[in-house]
């Protein structure tokens, strides 16, 4: 036995005047541990050889430990078992204990009226893949700290509002609030602090204020203030994540769910009663839930690109077309984001914690595309004014005919194309001398003065596989642009 506990249980027993029962739960040992410590000094005792039913076992406890070395008491009962062990759990408990070398400071334990207190704290799994990529995985746990029922979410973030969202979600699974909850410094709930003056965060506050209860924080380094929670993230990292696999986030989720309620209604070692029997007496004394729940999201002010899209935790979300490089707010919870324009929800969409993944709705483009059309139609039409004074009153004629202006628009643009404004100009004054007014008339009038200049027609390429290409739309340039490109050839061979 080791010397430091040895001291320590003598130091209970002569000093503190605690009975072997009461030294065996403070240190969390056997009685037959604190027996065999009363009895002599530690290295005058030899130890007994008795054949246990142990022994036979010990090198596949010995495998199991090297795969998982923080496996449960429980987990390896349930795996040698399945072996064909037949002993009990205390000769095991004790055999892992003295492998282990598990001593622990001693404490005094203290318990709470039933509703009066929680505690909370964060625990740490690793990593899971998330389509193109991996994310840190955290598990959020709540001890009710009279029943020690436990509660469990996993998360991809320690953030404030993933934070009051588990909160939210320990409070609905109890169905009521304690009425003070323990942390130990977590950024999330503290601010700051110097000695005993504690700065809470301001939303947090407000978050509780809805909820009626009062936060507490740990004094630093003395996580053993919140104990019960302490054992609780212990718990669930050797009694449920050790020696399971889980393909991904999903899986993960799923397999905890009935892990939990299991957990809930086993025999608390502390307690020696079912968390969930034990909640029975506790529940009455919660303080209820509000009507409405608190919204637990942080707003985040954004703006969307020319695509249509903002960026948000390296994903792509789409917006309507019509609130491109506006102010919007996004508010985004653990599955589902919401996008805002001036208090009105303008998108909704699936949250992704995957990276650089694209989330769109197709109703969104349809409405960039009739903005991308009315811009090509503006376009079209200040590239016809733009040819000559006397095309604005050509125009207001076009606007006064029974047929489709844009393909009106359209011809005539493909006349300059094909052969110049110098070429158009023309065209148009004398189209207007005779109020003749359509691409008809006009290709008429060009046709007739090429054919008294004894110059062909020319007709224009029709591109029959690609039907799109036809209606580009062809900015024209003076030859001195040609020359300077030429030039510039040139000059750099």
């Amino acid at each position: 036995m080791d010397a430091q506990i040895w001291g320590e249980i003598r130091r209970l027993k002569e000093v503190e005047g605690l009975s072997e029962r009461e030294i065996a739960e403070r240190l969390n040992i056997s009685r037959g541990k604190v027996r065999r410590a009363l009895s002599g000094l530690p290295s005058q005792r030899e130890p007994r050889q008795v054949d246990s039913k142990l022994d036979q076992f010990k090198p596949a406890i010995a495998e199991i430990l090297k795969d998982y070395p923080d496996l449960s008491g429980v987990r390896i009962f349930e795996k040698i078992k399945e072996l064909g062990y037949s002993g009990g759990t205390t000769i095991l408990r004790e055999y892992l204990a003295d492998l282990r070398g598990l001593h622990r400071e001693a404490f005094v334990r203290y318990e709470t009226a039933p509703g009066e207190e929680a505690q909370v704290d964060w625990g740490y799994y690793g990593l899971l893949p998330f389509g193109n990529c991996t994310r840190k995985i955290y598990f959020f746990v709540m001890v009710l700290s009279y029943s020690r029922k436990i509660y469990v979410e996993f998360t991809v973030s320690q953030s404030l509002d993933v934070f009051l969202q588990c909160h939210l979600n320990a409070f609905k699974y109890f169905g009521g609030v304690t009425k003070t909850i323990l942390y130990d410094n977590l950024k999330s709930v503290v601010i700051s602090r110097y000695i005993n003056h504690i700065q809470f965060n301001q939303k947090f506050m407000e978050f509780a204020g809805y909820y009626l209860f009062t936060p507490k924080a740990c004094n630093v380094r003395r996580a053993n203030e919140k104990g019960k929670v302490e054992s609780g993230v212990g718990f669930i990292e050797k009694n449920f994540l050790a020696g399971r696999d889980f393909r991904d986030f999903s899986d993960l989720e799923l397999q905890c769910r009935p892990w939990r309620e299991q957990a809930n209604q086993r025999t608390h070692g502390t307690t020696k009663e079912i968390p969930e029997e034990r909640f029975q007496k506790e529940k009455d004394f919660l303080l209820p839930l509000q009507p409405n729940d608190y919204d637990v999201t942080v707003p985040v002010q954004l703006r969307a690109y020319h695509d249509c899209r903002l960026r948000f935790d390296g994903n792509y979300y789409s917006v309507p077309a019509k609130y491109i490089c506006l102010p919007l707010i996004l508010r985004a919870g653990k599955y589902e984001m919401k996008i805002f324009y001036q208090g009105h929800c303008i998108a909704i969409h699936r949250r992704s914690w995957g990276k650089n993944e694209k989330i769109d709705n197709p109703k969104h483009f349809a409405d960039l595309l009739k903005i991308k059309k009315a811009a090509r139609d503006s376009k079209l039409r200040e590239r016809f004014l733009s040819i000559s004074p006397h095309c604005a009153e050509y125009f207001e004629g076009l606007l006064g005919l029974e047929k489709d202006l844009k393909e009106e628009l359209r011809q005539i643009m493909r006349q300059v194309d094909l052969y110049g404004v110098y070429e158009v100009i023309p065209a148009i004054e004398k189209a207007l001398e005779y109020k003749a007014f359509g691409a008809a008339y006009l290709k008429n009038i060009i046709a007739q003065n090429r054919a008294k200049r004894q110059e062909k027609t020319i007709q224009p390429l029709k591109l029959s596989k690609y039907p799109d290409l036809e209606n580009l739309e062809i900015e024209a340039r003076g030859l001195d642009y040609y020359d300077q490109l030429f030039a510039g050839g040139q000059n750099h061979a």
